[in-house]
């Protein structure tokens, strides 16, 4: 196999999340070795501020600064391409301002997009489908974060119809994914399967987990037969296919 370039992970948003993140790289490197693995580093940096508590303006700190103090960390041992383990952090108003920065201090980092990587890999991998349910942060889902480039794509996207159940799954401080993640609360797990099956009741033909907590709370990929599509995998995938393309392993849906 040829040299892999090192792959950098900006994790901590929440800290599991990055985690997750780096065993789906590995899961889909294709290797009978250790040798045949791609060099990674995961930068998990919990200090980031709140991605929602700015898109919402309650604060004015950019989480943008914060990301790039962590990737410029990774640039610096060589990493040449990279993703943020995080569904929010890519909202134009953090993201956009995250790659300017980057574009100057780091001019040949490769910058995966989990959003994008995400909707092209719906459309590759489940062609016939219209509808697609997202579910995710109260800042991904009122940003419309998936919903646009869902429908750019020519997709329906279907979002809860309620998020008093799913906001609570994420970030109740007692049973929330984020307090508890190792294992997920029950409290959680049910309020996650209550979102699911209120976007399947619209319609949905998939659902995207869009928070990179959430498939922590339901390992299964199938809920009642419908996919339930983990964002993760998709950047994983795109970010061994942008290092080592020849150690993809193929998709297995």
């Amino acid at each position: 196999m040829k040299a892999a370039q090192p792959i950098g992970i900006l994790g901590g948003m929440g800290p599991q999340a990055g985690i997750d993140l780096a065993s789906k790289l590995v899961a889909h490197t294709r290797a009978t070795k250790d040798q045949d693995h791609i060099p990674s580093f995961l930068y998990g940096d919990p200090s980031i501020p709140d991605r929602t508590q700015f898109l919402f303006g309650h604060t004015t700190v950019n989480p943008a600064h914060h990301m790039v103090e962590g990737v410029q960390k990774l640039y610096a041992l060589g990493v040449k391409v990279v993703g943020v383990a995080c569904n929010t952090a890519h909202s134009p108003g953090i993201f956009d301002e995250f790659k300017s920065q980057l574009r100057s201090r780091c001019p040949d980092l490769t910058i995966i997009h989990l959003i994008e990587e995400t909707v092209a890999g719906i459309q590759s991998q489940y062609p016939h489908i219209k509808n697609v349910g997202v579910l995710g942060t109260e800042g991904t889902l009122r940003f419309k974060l998936y919903d646009n480039l869902l429908v750019k794509a020519g997709l329906n996207p279907i979002q809860p119809r309620h998020q008093d159940a799913l906001t609570p799954a994420i970030f109740d401080p007692k049973t929330g994914i984020k307090a508890c993640s190792s294992p997920v609360h029950g409290a959680a797990v049910q309020g996650l399967v209550d979102a699911i099956e209120d976007v399947v009741a619209q319609g949905a033909e998939v659902v995207i987990l869009g928070c990179t907590e959430l498939p922590l709370a339901v390992p299964s990929p199938t809920h009642n037969l419908i996919p339930l599509l983990d964002p993760a995998v998709f950047l994983a995938r795109a970010l061994i296919q942008a290092a080592a393309p020849d150690r993809l392993l193929p998709w297995r849906v």
